[in-house]
């Protein structure tokens, strides 16, 4: 069976919104061997979420809708996709009462009718809890074109869709997936997308899998997608022809990985960061159990924080600039000193959109990166506005301890 996932709302289209859910259920899928084969953004009309369903029943026998379950106007999703599969509502004594209580926890008064909108089931089918909110999930099965589909309805704010997603739905597609195709995949660290595709496609060319491509600033993710068998034999092929910068199987994530590294080698890291301002030491606590790792971080962002906390040298800065080879290194050196840690960070930069010059223009960036005794600078012109350079910046520098660890 394949899986197609629409997501509702007018503010997803205006972006107003950022749609979180699709790439959180795209995640959740893979790390269990699934994929999302169909995706798509519809506004709150249904003539919209009409076609989005077409083109779904088309593609896929799993649907899953997020958005529209709630009790006002443009809340169309359960009504519009229980016509569209010729399926009766009715409303459910225990959502009645759920919908009452919630109501009743922030007002006063009766509780409206239209928000009993939210107790309505789908005949034959059943809700899925959501402790969160008051509207629940719904989960319904219906023969549509002389097949059989699986539909799924969860609300569409994140801190509801995803416990659902984690709790339940993510089991009941896996059941859904009865032959189940297997995904798997690895990070290629720092190579692009043309380039791994010309070292794979060769010699995957005569492997029965799916490739896909996702490129991000860290490299470029390549997912295979097939029988099991097939898909372990392609990672293998692919890993060997792609060489060092492969991950092994399943390393999709590098800052993830750089974790599992310091874990493994028991060794910690600490940052010195100036124009990133923070990012690369939130990118690492983003994630649980990173203290056995990271004692802190040190923002760096004045000369005089350079000089009075990481010991870069006056005269450092005076000769050379704080965006300089120099001032890296010191900086480096200095973290580490500071914090006591094995490794260390450093970068200094022109982020932008202001302070460029011609001598040292927006984007120029030194990234120092340190593992006990070996010390690497490197020197980096990153292109695009200010949060892009900040995220190329963060990048390049797990990059860059990432190849220091792994020749440690």
């Amino acid at each position: 069976m394949s899986i197609a996932l629409i997501c509702t709302g007018t503010e997803l289209l205006k972006g107003s919104t950022v749609n979180t859910n699709g790439a959180m259920l795209g995640r959740k899928l893979v790390s269990m061997g699934m994929t999302i084969n169909f995706e798509t953004v519809v506004g709150d009309r249904e003539e919209d979420l009409y076609m989005a369903l077409s083109a779904s029943v088309r593609v896929a026998d799993q649907i899953v809708i997020c958005g529209g379950l709630g009790p006002t106007d443009d809340d169309i999703s359960l009504p519009c996709t229980c016509r569209f599969f010729g399926m009766e509502l009715e409303e459910d004594p225990v959502l009645h009462e759920k919908v009452k209580a919630f109501w009743a926890r922030i007002h006063t008064g009766h509780c409206p009718r239209k928000q009993y909108r939210q107790a309505m089931v789908p005949v034959g089918g059943r809700y899925i809890p959501n402790p969160a909110g008051s509207a629940s999930g719904m989960f319904f099965e219906a023969d549509y074109a002389g097949r059989r589909r699986r539909v799924y309805l969860l609300p569409g704010p994140p801190s509801e869709f995803v416990p659902m997603v984690n709790d339940h739905v993510a089991g009941m597609l896996a059941d859904g997936e009865k032959w189940r195709v297997t995904t798997g995949g690895f990070l290629c660290a720092g190579t692009g997308e043309s380039t791994i595709s010309a070292l794979v496609e060769p010699v995957l060319s005569k492997v029965p899998v799916e490739i896909a491509y996702t490129a991000g600033f860290d490299g470029t993710r390549l997912y295979l997608s097939g029988k099991k068998t097939a898909v372990a034999r392609g990672l293998k092929l692919a890993a060997t022809a792609i060489g060092d910068s492969a991950l092994p199987p399943g390393e999709t994530d590098l800052v993830d990985y750089v974790v599992k590294l310091l874990l493994k080698k028991k060794l910690t890291v600490g940052f010195a960061e100036s124009c990133t301002g923070g990012m690369i030491s939130s990118s690492l606590t983003d994630r649980p159990g990173v203290s056995a790792v990271f004692p802190g971080a040190v923002v760096s962002y004045s000369n005089d924080v350079k000089m009075k906390l990481l010991g870069v040298s006056p005269d450092t800065l005076s000769q050379h600039g704080a965006v300089s080879e120099e001032t890296a290194m010191e900086m480096v050196s200095g973290v580490c000193r500071v914090l006591g840690s094995d490794c260390g960070i450093a970068v200094t930069g022109i982020a932008g959109p202001d302070g460029g010059t011609d001598e040292k223009p927006v984007g120029l960036v030194y990234i120092a990166a340190k593992v006990r005794r070996k010390v690497m600078v490197e020197k980096y012109n990153f292109r695009g506005g200010r949060d892009t350079v900040r995220r190329r910046t963060m990048a390049r520098a797990f990059l860059m301890l990432l190849h220091l660890l792994r020749n440690k």
